[in-house]
């Protein structure tokens, strides 16, 4: 029976549809004005939310970077969620809390206070378009905060924006700062090792002096006129050798001959000689040659001699002495003189081979030793030169990070700029009355298609001829019209007028409402 009576309603038309609206007309209307009405008024006493929001632009560096090459690489992703970690740390927005006095309902729990205000602080990063690289770069990004009133969420955005902007400057600089201090560490420590190793350069150079590399040309040229000097030497010792022959030969004469006129001519004789060597000499020595100066001083010596004797032999004549006894006398004496002088120079000159031999034995020895001390001193200035190198690379660095440090200081680098300041917002962004009125319409609607379309459903009276014929099978025999009382006809005239108010009434209060809240709300 039920089955057939809900066949019977589905195969309704649209007459038997608006009967029920008819029908159920206050089970529609009361639906939907008091469910507008709840939902309409709930949107002006939820307690509202204001957003405020700024905007930052990351500003690329306002020096080329080929001119100031930049001491920091920080990708802006990880600096700007480093610095909203720094940012949203508790001590400091327990300090905005306590400065503008924000959730006094949670004051029981600081925690609480913070974990409310990190989700009202929200952060949306604006990219740019995917570059040659395939990666996309931060060109600004928002920062807005929801409070209870347009003032306070301003007030704190200002206060979240400035935050911000002074930790990137305070972050770049400390980086840029702690780069160069870590160079100047790392200059002043290689500069340490370096002055080490040139102590050390010095210490091999002074042990090893006159047998450096850079010494060999000078060496040689020394050792090439020792050689020279020695040669001389031999000559000079051979010419005094034959010279105390000759002076040993003139002394057996004298012994042996009588008292003649020989000395005065000996003495010229070797006046003679010594003016013939010197000549001889003077053609292949300078005046400063060794030799040269000796000769000249034995002619100086031989003319003094001769010079001397003869006013020896004056005097001795005019004293009345026999000139020829005299003259022996000073021949012997002159012969002795020269022996003398000879041994003196012969000893003189070979003192002088000996000190040359010596000498010569130094400087072979330094040439000998030139190609081990050459490698040494190799192995430690290819050292040497590396780490100096490696110093003035460091220097250069150094001086490159302080000028990009100087940069910093002075905020020329990449900057966080406000575009656009943190607003005042005019409207609450919850709740949102112009959707929520619009929602309160759908909501009645709602309610008046279950109320009223709910209660037919439940009702299973059978209304008329045909529901009856379509609810069962028996004949229909008679008809009973319905018998109102006076009252229910006064009802029935003015309730349909009723009806009809209440329906104008809701198409007009609920539209207006649309209206208010979209203008005032």
């Amino acid at each position: 029976m039920k089955q057939e009576f809900d066949d019977q309603k589905s195969g309704q038309g649209f007459d038997a549809y608006w009967a029920i609206v008819l029908r159920r007309k206050w089970w529609i209307l009361g639906p939907l004005f008091f469910g507008w009405a709840i939902v309409f008024a709930s949107a002006w006493f939820l307690p509202p939310t204001y957003i405020s929001e700024s905007t930052i632009l990351v500003e690329p560096p306002k020096v080329p970077s080929n001119l100031v090459e930049p001491n920091v690489e920080v990708d802006l992703a990880d600096r700007v969620q480093a610095m909203s970690t720094q940012v949203l740390s508790r001590t400091r927005l327990l300090n905005l809390i306590q400065r503008f006095n924000l959730y006094p309902g949670y004051s029981w729990s600081p925690d609480d206070q913070v974990n409310k205000m990190r989700d009202d602080v929200k952060m949306e990063l604006i990219k740019s378009e995917t570059n040659t690289s395939g990666k996309a770069e931060i060109v600004a990004f928002k920062i807005s905060y929801k409070a209870p009133s347009a003032d306070q969420a301003q007030k704190v955005t200002i206060a979240l924006t400035s935050f911000f902007v002074d930790e990137n400057v305070r972050a770049s600089q400390e980086q840029s700062e702690a780069t160069t201090l870590f160079l100047d560490s790392q200059v002043r420590a290689v500069a340490q090792t370096l002055a080490d190793e040139e102590a050390k350069v010095r210490a091999f150079e002074s042990e090893h002096e006159g047998a450096l590399p850079s010494q060999l040309d000078s060496n040689i040229r020394i050792l090439e006129g020792i050689q020279q000097q020695m040669q001389a030497a031999q000559a000079a010792r051979e010419r005094l050798m034959q010279q105390q022959t000759y002076l040993n030969s003139m002394q057996t004469q004298y012994q042996n001959m009588s008292d003649t006129a020989m000395a005065p001519q000996s003495i010229d004789s070797q006046l003679d000689t010594a003016r013939s060597s010197l000549a001889a000499m003077e053609a292949k020595y300078t005046d400063d040659h060794p030799d040269v100066k000796k000769l000249k001083e034995t002619i100086a010596s031989l003319e003094k001699l001769k010079k001397d004797m003869a006013n020896e032999a004056r005097d001795q004549m005019e004293s009345g002495e026999s000139p020829q006894a005299v003259g022996q006398t000073n021949a012997m004496l002159n012969l002795k003189t020269q022996m003398k002088l000879n041994q003196q120079e012969l000893a003189q000159t070979t003192q002088q081979m000996q000190r040359l031999q010596q000498e010569g034995a130094v400087y072979q020895a330094r040439l000998n030793a030139t190609p081990a001390v050459e490698a040494q001193e190799a192995d430690m200035m290819r050292d040497f030169g590396n780490l100096k190198k490696e110093y003035q690379e460091l220097l250069a660095k150094k001086t490159e990070s302080a000028l990009a440090t100087s940069l910093e200081r002075q905020q020329q680098g990449a900057q966080f700029r406000v575009i656009d300041p943190p607003s005042l917002p005019d409207k609450p962004n919850f709740p949102d009355r112009f959707k929520f009125s619009l929602g309160a319409i759908g909501a009645g609607i709602a309610l008046a298609i279950l109320f009223g379309f709910g209660a037919e459903f439940l009702d299973d009276r059978i209304r008329g001829e045909q529901a009856l014929t379509e609810a069962t099978s028996l004949p229909i025999l008679a008809e009973i019209p319905a018998l109102s009382t006076a009252k229910e006809l006064k009802r029935a005239r003015w309730m349909p007028r009723l009806a009809f108010a209440i329906m104008i009434l809701c198409l007009i209060v609920l539209p207006s409402g649309v209206v208010y809240a979209y203008y005032w709300g």
